[in-house]
């Protein structure tokens, strides 16, 4: 007999097991001073009887005894609660709640603890004698009801295997999206399923079971390559498992994947081949998907890793070029040749922006605009990208189409269609821009919100199938050697699909190409104005301004503009250096001009270190690096950041706007 005492009293448990060895001998008592412990005890040990207190700190008699009766291992062992007065109705009854079987009083009486105990064992005895008993037969039951279940499954299997055979055979073939088709060697027979015709366009009973439907079908150059896989199948050398084109009612070429196995007689004859046609043509889709991503991921990480040099290039070209054009008379011979070195900035400067887009690594900076708006300004460019011989013409709608766009983009966009349109009209003809609205849910993407529409279409030499498909494809062009990039289409299709918008091109050889552009319609919140007009004269000032720019020319050409333009500048090399001569003249300083990606220290440490320095400390960040390439170096949303390469004039005024604030 094995007993368990979980009392926190050690003097209680020494007294009750001096008791047990006087009046119960042949029990072995288990202590412990807490319920956890008990309880542990409890399911390593197994006992025949619990004697717990009810009294104890933490966790007390009550809890104890529902948590043993909670587990499967421990609810069948006799609780005796042991109470400290023997009238104490309301314990009694909690206990009793609690799933105690029988109660003890102190001071505890030896001829009742040994009766309780007696008891409490005896009947946790027969207890567990019924529970084996029923364990059993239960098992006894389950086993001999298995084996009967098992016999009459077999049996029905049995009777019931050809007929479910057949049966799941039928959902098969009219339930699959695969066509089936069945062909007995030795007879002849063929046979296709409903879904195979249908996968060609005809309906079940518009084509014949025969070998005809699938040969007459099947595209020349397949032939001997399909006869020569069911060569090499039949003679046990290679699964039959081809990608074929089989001609379909509107007389064009599905591609398919076509695949079967044979069986084979007794001597190795095959007498039977069976299979299966999938449509793989979205497979195929999402193929070309996978590698247009992959072409645009290779330009993305070409553009990402030239656009800094390049823009730093751009910002001195363009820089310089401003300044003369700032500085010539207006009547100067030379004021055109300044212009023109400015126009070709501008253009390089949009070819890297076009590229970032395009593999969507350049920051944009959208603002709301109205889409007749951007057809107006643009098409002064026009005029001049597609040439006198080619009529311009626009059809606007009255209303505004308000947009959330990137003006120098969208801008783009119009000017690479406009190109593109050109090149298809060698001998004249028309160029015309229309703005729509497409309304929630209309369109062949079942947009969620009204569109606002751009359709480009030419009167040109148009495009065949092939070339439609590829249009918007890295690098393809139709151009001879030397004369296009493969780039102006995709980086179209980039801005677009930067902008959440879609693009689709309809064409056929002789009749020209239309472009639709469509791109989400936002709710008017502010009065969609005129562009901000800027300043006649640049903005100057007084203030001091520490500039940090690695690169010799950017940082002279800086000094350059705001020297000339009344500030006092100091110059620093890297990261560091920037950090130090703040600390030097940190209450002279008005703002820290300042590039994010630096030697020695980037532009955001830096900052950090100044804004310890002095906290109300102001900085305008320039790159000409990547939007992601500067998120990766820690760039926060909200800080001031101008975006290399950057004309003179609106250096000044973000230097201007940064200090008033």
């Amino acid at each position: 007999m094995k007993l368990l005492a979980i009392d926190d009293n050690h003097d209680n448990l020494l007294t009750l097991g001096a008791l047990l060895k006087i009046f119960l001998p042949e029990a072995s008592l288990i202590t412990s001073q807490s319920a956890q412990d008990g309880i542990r005890r409890a399911r390593m040990e197994g006992p025949d009887a619990i004697l717990l207190d009810i009294q104890m700190p933490g966790m007390d008699g009550f809890e104890a005894t529902r948590r043993l009766k909670s587990i499967p291992s421990t609810q069948h062992i006799p609780v005796i609660l042991v109470t400290a007065h023997r009238s104490d109705s309301v314990c009694r009854v909690k206990g009793l709640e609690c799933g105690a079987d029988a109660f003890l009083s102190k001071p505890i009486d030896e001829a009742e603890l040994v009766a309780q105990i007696k008891a409490m064992v005896r009947i946790k005895r027969g207890e567990d004698a019924l529970r084996r008993e029923r364990d059993s037969l239960e098992a006894l039951v389950a086993r001999r009801t298995g084996e009967l279940l098992l016999a009459n499954k077999e049996l029905k299997e049995n009777l019931e295997r050809f007929a479910q055979s057949e049966a799941r055979y039928s959902r098969a073939v009219r339930g699959t999206s695969d066509g089936l088709w069945d062909w007995d060697l030795k007879s002849g027979d063929y046979y296709y399923s409903p879904r195979w015709k249908e996968l060609l366009g005809f309906a079940d009973d518009e084509l014949l079971n025969e070998a005809d439907t699938f040969f007459s079908r099947l595209h020349p150059d397949e032939v001997a390559r399909v006869q020569d896989a069911l060569d090499a199948h039949f003679s046990g050398r290679a699964p039959f498992d081809l990608e074929l084109r089989l001609r379909t009612r509107e007389e064009v070429y599905l591609k398919v994947r076509c695949r079967g196995q044979a069986e084979w007689n007794t001597e190795g004859e095959a007498v039977r081949l069976s299979g299966a046609i999938t449509d793989i043509t979205e497979r195929h889709q999402m193929e070309e998907q996978l590698r247009q991503s992959q072409k645009m991921e290779a330009v993305g990480q070409l553009a990402g890793g030239v656009a800094h040099d390049f823009n730093n290039v751009l910002t001195v070209i363009a820089g310089y070029a401003n300044i003369l054009k700032m500085d010539l008379p207006d009547d100067s011979q030379h004021l055109e040749l300044v212009e023109q070195i400015a126009v070709a900035s501008e253009r390089a400067a949009q070819l890297t922006r076009g590229l970032l887009a395009f593999s969507r690594k350049q920051a944009m900076a959208p603002q709301q605009t109205d889409v007749g708006e951007i057809v107006h300004r643009v098409e002064q460019f026009l005029v001049r990208v597609i040439g006198e011989d080619i009529q311009l013409k626009t059809e606007l709608l009255p209303e505004r189409l308000p947009v959330f766009v990137d003006l120098g983009q969208i801008e783009q966009v119009l000017i690479n269609l406009a190109a593109n349109a050109r090149d298809a009209m060698p001998r004249g003809g028309t160029f015309t821009i229309a703005t729509g609205l497409q309304e929630a849910g209309a369109g062949p993407a079942g947009a969620a919100g009204a569109q606002a529409v751009i359709i480009v279409s030419d009167t040109g030499k148009g495009m065949d199938e092939e070339t439609r498909n590829r249009i918007f494809e890295p690098f393809f062009t139709t151009k001879e050697v030397g004369k296009g990039t493969g780039l102006g289409m995709a980086i179209v299709y980039g801005i677009i699909q930067q902008h959440k918008g879609s693009i689709r091109v309809s064409s056929t050889p002789g009749h020209g190409t239309t472009f639709t552009i469509e791109l989400p319609l936002v709710r008017v919140e502010t009065s969609l104005g005129e562009d901000r007009v800027m300043p006649l004269e640049p903005p100057s000032g007084t203030e001091t301004i520490l500039v940090a720019e690695d690169d010799p020319s950017v940082r002279n050409l800086v000094e350059m503009v705001l020297t000339k333009h009344g500030y006092q500048v100091i110059l620093a090399d890297d990261g560091q250096e920037v950090v130090d001569r703040f600390a030097v003249h940190q209450n002279g300083i008005g703002l820290v001009l300042m590039d994010i990606i630096m030697p020695r220290k980037n532009g955001i440490d830096a900052f950090d270190e100044i804004r310890k320095v002095r906290p109300d400390a102001k900085v305008l960040f320039t790159s000409g690096y990547t939007a992601d390439f500067i998120q990766s170096r820690g760039m926060q949303e909200g800080v001031e950041l101008i975006m290399k390469p950057v004309q003179p004039l609106e250096l000044l005024r973000r230097v201007r706007e940064v200090l008033e604030r």
